[in-house]
């Protein structure tokens, strides 16, 4: 198994374990999140944004990123152009969530970016499903 592999089934189980955390936890608990971007906004704008559109349907929104992380997360651990599909949309994601987030919680995001990004330089023919039906 190659180190592209190694890496997308991590950042793929990865969006997966986000998922399933922000369905059962962050959904209940979504005052400390929405505290955490409406403090590290980096223009009035966001905080617009944030205050009239988001925070109103914050429900709706934490269920959409749930949706988003899932698909993610399957894209990657899929094979063939769908991996590519779902590493592209991590980076976006990525990009898009690291204006919300605190100066010392930027670096790790921006390299999650750059390991996507790298990880798009492989083919992947294999589904994490049958590179485990290959080893048993």
């Amino acid at each position: 198994m190659s180190i592209f592999n190694v890496g997308r089934i991590i950042i793929g189980v990865f969006y997966l374990v986000c998922c399933f955390f922000n369905l059962f936890h962050t959904i209940n608990n979504t005052e400390y999140m929405w505290t955490i971007c409406l403090e590290n906004v980096r223009f009035p704008i966001q905080k617009e944004f944030l205050e009239k559109i988001v925070i109103p349907n914050e429900k709706i929104i934490v269920l959409l990123i749930v949706a988003l992380e899932l698909v993610m997360g399957a894209l990657i651990l899929n094979q063939g152009i769908y991996v590519k599909i779902g590493l592209v949309l991590g980076i976006l994601w990525v990009l898009s969530v690291v204006q919300f987030l605190p100066k010392n919680d930027i670096i790790g995001h921006l390299i999650l970016g750059i390991i996507q990004a790298l990880l798009l330089m492989e083919n992947y023919d294999l589904t994490l499903f049958q590179m485990i039906k290959s080893v048993i």
